[in-house]
């Protein structure tokens, strides 16, 4: 099964479609976002498979931390999908590729549409 991140899966609201399709065609779809879980839709919450709430999109670290907390319970992340327009949207965490040594490791992604690797 691939594991599917959509960071700010509330934004823009219509996008729990989205989610839906994606856990209907066999996907985990993980969600990563600000906005306080039982104030997600209800559409949406029951299109995530785990919704991983962090206190600013902005904060880096916080957002890596998800990331990883997801690659430790559901291995490979093969998409990564957001939609905000925040600070960080340059980058995002992704998983090391490799067994080489830390330096050598792609640690971050763009942010939109981008497949890790």
């Amino acid at each position: 099964m691939q594991n599917f991140i959509f960071i700010s899966p509330n934004f823009p609201t219509n996008y729990w479609q989205f989610c839906h399709e994606l856990k209907n065609n066999g996907m985990n779809v993980l969600g990563i976002g600000d906005q306080p879980y039982d104030e997600l839709k209800p559409e949406l919450k029951d299109s995530l498979n785990e919704y991983y709430k962090v206190g600013s999109l902005e904060n880096y670290d916080e957002v890596y931390r998800a990331v990883a907390f997801f690659i430790f319970k559901y291995g490979r992340i093969d998409w990564l999908e957001s939609n905000t327009n925040t600070g960080w949207s340059g980058t995002l965490p992704c998983a090391p590729t490799s067994t080489s040594p830390p330096a050598s490791r792609p640690r971050i992604c763009p942010a939109s549409s981008t497949r890790a690797r």
